[in-house]
């Protein structure tokens, strides 16, 4: 990981799942959008039952924990590369 990149992120990455959106977090930079959570067309139809129903909550929850596994995973990722 260069260091642009580990400056740019900085050590705070997060989920907001108000906006399905990852943020970093860096005293440079402040709050930075660096990727939306996306593919609610394929998560909702993994819940749609045979009467076309959808049950969000279920699909909802799903992208939800997408976006917190995306986000830890760059956390570890930012960390592995600072030891």
């Amino acid at each position: 990981m260069s260091d642009e990149l580990k400056k740019f992120l900085g050590n705070n990455v997060r989920y907001d799942a108000s906006g399905q959106m990852i943020f970093s977090n860096s005293e440079e930079k402040g709050d930075q959008l660096i990727a939306d959570v996306r593919g609610w067309g394929a998560i909702q139809n993994i819940f749609k039952h045979e009467d076309g129903i959808i049950d969000f909550p279920k699909a909802e929850k799903l992208q939800d924990e997408l976006g917190e596994f995306i986000a830890e995973a760059i956390k570890e990722k930012i960390e592995a590369s600072n030891d």
